[in-house]
């Protein structure tokens, strides 16, 4: 192993990989100390990470490497004093830690495991100060004496006298225990990942974000297939050939919008509201659609509102912590612009910044009310206020067969498909009418006023975008399952081809304002013929997705 000293002097200058080492050869010390302060192994994790952030920021101010250890110890001491006087994010219990590490205990065995560590450690939380602090830090993971007193800034006879004394307090028996119920507890090999509680490499979601990827435009869906990604499910990257050019298309997606019904949703409210495009709205109750894509991944998922009172963050910043200690991300609606889907991967501040991924951290007003990691994650403060609820991951469950998922998904395609009306606004194969009927009224479109041009433009935009995406991912949902299901393969090669359709014809729509994503489409938007025709290819997609659904249903009945 380098010397800590060299890799110390090489954090200093920057090297991050240095410092990665350093977390590594001085965290059980620095938990182990932790813990001998407060007396609870989660908190002495928290506080050992804030240190080490601190430290790394602070590595300037250190004349000497080899003060680092005694350095390092009163940082994690500053810490911890903050914990004692502000605990504001709960720790987890030890029975809910014993659980993590194995998800399906014999209940009987965790409950005497519990018991005995609770009982050894109570020994050890009962030793005088000095003597718990160096039994703490000699047995979390075999330091020598020399190590110890290093840390402690105290001579070895002092380190050893303490343990001397400590051991008498002690049975011998219970030495023995003591040892390895403190190893037991010594942090695990993703520590240093988890300084400032920040779960690294959860795959990037956002609108139009380049590359070789295929748009994911859907903010649930997409986050949803993110996190299942880091999670470790297996989703594979598939190369499609579109407008020309190869892409990768998520195959995690594919599944999350289909699963989810937001493939085939559409909602035009009376007006022009930037809203339609919000496809948790398919459902009178967007839980339902949280339950069918959670069940056909095969997870446990719980949602948790936001509290309104004195401190709206509380339950949420407790349940993000819990979340993220696990290792596991969390959904959330708002945090950062409208109250779409984000996912938030970490916190810093005791949960006073949140850090994660937003489809809005780049967009105008939204994006500058942030900051940014290194990993490019955004980092909101005062996010609490614009938080609605979350979705926390729970463990995994057994999945439904291939089969059974397939028709679950396509019996609630139709029925988002055909559904008239949602909440009173005109959902499915209405909206189309809708929106069409919208686009014929000139007096919506005075010419000479450019903000309410680009007001109805961005709405109408927004609704063309939805069903292009939508309809395109239902088709190749489609097309898969028609591989896994030979006896439907027809209907259902029939009715992606319709889906298809759809999506040309946005693309059309597009190019009779002048283009996607033209500058100036919003004036083109005022000329009524262009309108009209726009409308005319509304109508065309709404007898396409007529037509999809009744091939949906023609499968359904093999």
């Amino acid at each position: 192993m380098d010397d800590w000293r060299t890799l110390v002097a090489d954090a200093r200058a920057g090297d991050l990989a240095a410092f990665e080492a350093v977390v590594r050869r001085f965290m059980d010390m620095a938990v182990g100390y932790a813990y001998s302060v407060l007396g609870d192994f989660c908190l002495a994790e928290d506080a050992a990470q804030e240190a080490f952030v601190q430290a790394y920021y602070d590595l300037g101010t250190l004349r000497e490497p080899q003060a680092f250890p005694s350095w390092l110890r009163r940082i994690v001491f500053k810490y911890c004093d903050r914990r004692t006087r502000r605990k504001r994010l709960p720790t987890l219990s030890l029975e809910a830690t014993m659980e993590i590490a194995d998800p399906q205990p014999d209940p009987q065995e965790a409950v005497q495991r519990r018991e005995l560590q609770e009982a050894v450690l109570g020994v050890v939380n009962a030793l005088p100060e000095h003597e718990r602090t160096a039994t703490a830090l000699f047995y979390i993971n075999g330091y020598s004496l020399a190590e110890v007193g290093e840390f402690l800034d105290v001579p070895v006879s002092t380190v050893k006298n303490r343990l001397h004394s400590a051991r008498r307090h002690m049975r011998d028996r219970m030495v023995d225990l003591v040892q390895e119920t403190l190893h037991g507890n010594a942090p695990d090999e993703g520590f240093p990942e988890r300084v400032r509680h920040v779960l690294q490499g959860v795959p990037r979601v956002g609108f139009y974000r380049g590359g070789d990827v295929c748009p994911e435009d859907a903010p649930f869906p997409s986050s949803l297939a993110a996190c299942l990604r880091h999670l470790g499910e297996d989703y594979p990257y598939l190369p499609i050939e579109a407008h020309g050019r190869t892409w990768r298309l998520n195959d995690a997606t594919v599944y999350a919008m289909a699963i989810s019904g937001i493939a085939y949703g559409l909602l035009w409210r009376p007006g022009w509201h930037e809203d339609n495009v919000d496809m948790m709205r398919i459902a009178d109750d967007p839980a339902e659609i949280i339950d069918r894509s959670f069940e056909a991944v095969g997870y446990g998922y719980e949602i948790v509102l936001a509290q309104d009172g004195s401190d709206r963050g509380a339950l949420i910043r407790r349940r993000i912590a819990e979340s993220v200690r696990r290792g596991r991300p969390v959904m959330a609606f708002g945090v950062l612009g409208p109250p779409e889907c984000c996912i938030i991967t970490g916190y810093d501040e005791e949960g006073d910044v949140v850090i994660g991924w937003s489809f809005f951290q780049d967009d105008g007003e939204w994006g500058q009310e942030s900051g940014r990691e290194p990993s490019g994650y955004f980092r909101r403060r005062d996010w609490a206020r614009d938080t609605q609820a979350l979705i926390v991951f729970g463990g995994k469950r057994p999945r439904p067969s291939q089969g059974e998922t397939n028709r679950k998904a396509l019996r609630w395609a139709l029925e988002v498909m055909r559904r008239p009306t949602v909440q009173g606004c005109p959902s499915g194969h209405a909206a189309y009418t809708a929106w069409a009927d919208a686009l014929r009224r000139d007096g919506d479109f005075p010419v000479e006023e450019q903000d309410v041009l680009r007001w109805r433009h961005g709405v109408h935009d927004a609704a063309v975008g939805t069903v292009a995406e939508g309809r395109w991912y239902a088709s190749q949902f489609l097309t898969e399952m028609a591989k896994e299901e030979p006896a439907m393969a027809p209907d259902l090669l029939a009715a992606a081809a319709c889906f298809s359709a759809e999506h040309d014809l946005m693309w059309r729509i597009w190019g009779l304002a002048g283009g996607h994503r033209c500058p100036k489409a919003h004036l083109n938007l005022a000329d009524g013929e262009v309108r009209r025709a726009i409308a005319t290819a509304i109508v065309e997609a709404r007898e396409q997705d007529i037509e999809a659904a009744s091939h949906i249903e023609r499968a359904l009945r093999r």
